[in-house]
């Protein structure tokens, strides 16, 4: 070991380090300059903390771009923090992925609201206890949230999506317990649970799975019950105070949740975009693909589609549609003002950013 030149490298750590430091400090009063500039406007801006996350990527190509970007988004929200701290609304209680959302839409410099259910999050927003809320849309294993769109299918109709954001979902086996033959019961969400359905199957074959609200809630119910075990994220078992039995038990590595921001407002467009919204159609034949037609005939690629019943008429449903581009878009206006004559309703979810 050369100790002389160890030590001329902590000195030049400590320096850049220092620098950093003040760089830091000037970035946010520079953001609570811009604050004033904005009087009223809105603080949290997608569109434009995409762009400087995606300009600071490209500036340093030989380095980790998710751990730049988680750099880069905790700077972004201490620096938006000194403007306005926003409250957002997810499915609770802590420590749930919905949770783990709200800081990948926010940052760390966020004041959450757990909320019982996914209703419950929309009400929030809808009477001014959050800002905003964070709830799952799809994942990449068991497909939609349909939770979600039901409760959207209900919200209040000035709440609308704003952005998109995604995490990588790795669940735990976690429990007062340390060994898992002494497991009697697996709670979690059903989503969590069907994520895990190969590994729940294979390593504890015998064993009840019992579905309950969200995975941050399913730790919760196995403090003190070192029979139960409980399917959830590292950072929820870690709250609970739960040993973890085994890691990333999803049954596929790639395992990603994206999530919708939602709020009062109307978004920007960002580089890249989403138009989403549901509709119903008369219960007779072709009406279903008459209505989508024009989709097809102003070339918009379709990303996602959904049927849910439709409360009230039975064997009706109406259909949640994602479409890549902005609401502004000569395709998607088009498109829309010809399902608006085919359809028997139509409501826009939003028009947002995604990366």
């Amino acid at each position: 070991m050369d100790k002389e030149k160890l030590q001329h490298f902590r000195e030049k750590i400590d320096t850049l380090d220092r620098q950093i430091a003040g760089l830091i400090a000037e970035r946010a009063e520079t953001a609570r300059e811009i604050g004033r500039a904005k009087g009223g406007a809105p603080v949290y801006d997608p569109v434009r903390e995409n762009q400087v996350i995606e300009r600071v990527l490209l500036a340093c190509p030989d380095l980790d771009p998710e751990a730049v970007t988680r750099i880069y988004r905790e700077l972004i929200s201490l620096c938006r923090g000194v403007q306005h701290r926003p409250k957002a609304a997810f499915l609770g209680p802590e420590g749930s992925f919905s949770h783990e959302g709200v800081f990948a839409a926010f940052g760390g410099t966020v004041d959450t609201v757990p909320c019982a259910s996914f209703p419950d999050v929309f009400s929030a927003v809808d009477k001014g206890l959050a800002d905003w809320g964070v709830l799952p849309a799809e994942n990449s294993l068991e497909g939609t949230v349909l939770p979600t769109m039901d409760a959207f299918a209900s919200a209040a109709k000035d709440i609308v999506i704003h952005n998109e954001v995604s995490i990588k979902v790795d669940h735990v086996l976690a429990s007062e317990g340390t060994a898992r033959e002494d497991i009697r019961e697996v709670l979690s969400h059903p989503q969590a649970l069907g994520q895990c359905r190969e590994w729940l199957r294979s390593n504890l074959p015998r064993v009840e799975q019992v579905p309950v609200a969200s995975t941050s809630a399913a730790a919760a119910a196995c403090a003190g019950r070192p029979e139960r075990a409980a399917v959830c994220s590292a950072l929820a078992a870690e709250r609970c105070g739960l040993n973890i039995l085994a890691e990333k038990i999803q049954d596929r590595g790639s395992n990603r949740t994206r999530f919708w921001v939602v709020g009062r407002g109307t978004p920007r467009r960002g580089e890249r975009n989403k138009t989403s919204f549901l509709f119903n159609v008369e219960h007779k034949p072709g009406r279903l693909f008459y209505a989508l037609e024009p989709l097809y005939e102003n070339s918009l690629n379709l990303t996602h589609i959904q049927s849910r019943p439709l409360s009230g008429s039975p064997f009706e449903y109406y259909f949640f549609i994602d479409v890549e581009g902005f609401l502004e878009d000569e395709p998607v206006r088009k498109a829309l003002d010809t399902m608006r004559e085919r359809t028997a309703f139509l409501r826009l979810l939003g028009s947002y950013p995604c990366r």
